[in-house]
């Protein structure tokens, strides 16, 4: 039920191809696994972040000059510390996520988007537990697919990874690459993974865009 959905977090996805190992073909391909797409922002290109910091041709591409940068960098910074956006790419809140969004990557191809679940996996979303930062779910959101995910140290892994996915006959994905089915299939195959592929927790997301007024 809608009431026991909990938000585990946002992520601007840069639009990238479709791998060939999936089998099948999306023309919007995103995920929320790192291992398949991009992320942005991507904290450690940032100002303030040592030798992978101050990156030149990263500032240049989303940033319209130097103070926007410094500043924009400054309060990622400070969301990171405050356990509000993870080196993943994964804001905690839309609020947050929205911003950086309009502001920066709307305009460069990239697609936000919440991910769902149930309450009983949501405590394994995570290195530690974030169920306090946590958002409710919203029925207002349009839906665009779902996914099998597992958190490893500090990225999620997604099932078409290790083509988990072809373990199953007649599943159907849509145009951003995601299960085309709805929370409780992805349930049933994240049960009939679980200590297969790789040594993650299998947890069932549903992926929608937020609504970004």
């Amino acid at each position: 039920m809608n009431s026991e959905r909990v938000i585990i977090g946002y992520y601007i996805c840069m639009k990238t191809e479709c791998p060939s190992f999936t089998g099948f073909s999306a023309d919007r391909f995103l995920s929320v696994s790192d291992c398949l797409c991009d992320h942005e922002p991507q904290i450690f290109r940032c100002h303030g972040w040592g030798k992978s910091g101050d990156d030149k041709e990263y500032r240049h591409r989303y940033f319209a000059d130097e103070e926007e940068y410094i500043q924009l960098s400054l309060k990622l910074r400070e969301l990171f510390e405050n356990g509000l956006f993870c080196s993943d790419g994964r804001f905690m809140r839309r609020e947050d996520a929205v911003y950086f969004y309009t502001r920066l990557f709307k305009k460069h191809d990239c697609t936000l988007v919440a991910v769902s679940t149930d309450k009983e996996y949501a405590s394994l979303a995570g290195d530690k537990d974030f169920s306090d930062k946590y958002e409710k779910y919203s029925t207002d959101m349009e839906v665009i697919g779902c996914d099998v995910i597992g958190w490893d140290i500090s990225v999620f892994h997604s099932f078409l990874c290790n083509s988990l996915h072809k373990r199953f006959d007649g599943l159907k994905f849509s145009r951003y690459g995601l299960l085309d089915a709805d929370l409780s299939a992805a349930k049933n195959i994240a049960s009939e993974i679980q200590g297969k592929g790789e040594p993650v927790d299998w947890i069932p997301v549903e992926i929608c865009k937020p609504d970004i007024t």
